[in-house]
Parts: structure tokens; sequence; C-alpha cells
């Protein structure tokens, strides 16, 4: 059977259960996971084995373990220049990394602005679609009432 219990804080590459993957934040418990950072909208969910959980560790490993120093510094750059209060959102940072880890060409490598913009929309279409399971979940809790 598959790993269920992770550590704490930390990120996964999960299934979204619509054919695609998603990067999700490990729960303070180790069993669930928080696909958003704002806890007024969050519901945690289990983690399962069929979302095929894979570890991307820490923010940090991450970045070293893929080379994206440079990429993780080009990101922090374009958002801080345009205010974003999401460079403070770890996980959206997360899954704007994650989104330029496969483009990684060598030591030193980072994106230009256009790619690190491709990265922003990845990233917030993973916002979008939490949202619109949120608000599923919401509308469903308001009909069980």
């Amino acid at each position: 059977m598959s790993k269920t219990r992770f550590q704490p804080g930390t990120f996964l590459e999960v299934d979204d259960m619509a054919g695609g993957r998603k990067v999700v934040m490990v729960g303070r418990d180790g069993v669930t996971y928080w696909d958003s950072t704002d806890a007024e909208k969050v519901t945690p969910l289990v983690i399962h084995p069929v979302m095929k959980p894979v570890e991307l560790g820490t923010l940090v490993l991450f970045v070293q373990n893929k080379r994206l120093s440079a990429a993780a510094k080009r990101v922090m750059e374009s958002l801080r220049a345009r205010m974003d209060a999401r460079q403070d959102d770890s996980l959206f940072v997360m899954r704007m990394l994650w989104n330029l880890a496969p483009k990684v060409e060598g030591d030193g490598w980072a994106p230009d602005e256009s790619l690190v913009q491709w990265a922003q929309q990845q990233a917030e279409g993973q916002d979008v679609a939490v949202s619109r399971v949120h608000a599923s979940a919401e509308s469903y809790q308001q009909f069980r009432q």
C-alpha cells in the first residue's frame, strides 16, 4: 500500500481527479492536505493512495533538488515588482516553481518574464479549480441543512 502519512507543512503532487496533477500542502496531522493557504476557504482533505501522492518536500528542498535557485529568485522578483501579495503565499510560489521545474536547462537556469507569467497563469489555474471545488462543497452543505 502507498504511503499516506507525510511530513506536515511539506508539499505533495497529487492527482486532481480531473485528469491532471496539482500541488498541495500537507496539514498538521500529516494525513490531510490543504489546497489553499486561506484558512477561511480551505477544507482539509484526506490524502488517499488513489491520488498517487508524490512527495516534493519543503520549498527550499524542492528548489535545491530541481536546480531552481535562479528561477525562484526570478519568480519572487516578478511577484514583488507587481506588488503581488501572493509572494507571501508559499503554496502559490511552490505551484509556480513546480510548473517551471520541467523546463530547467542546467545550473543557473532562470526563466524569462514570459515563462514566469506562464507559470503564474498555471498556478492561478490551480487556485480557480480549488475555488470551484470549495464552492461546490459549500453549496452541498447548504443543501443538506
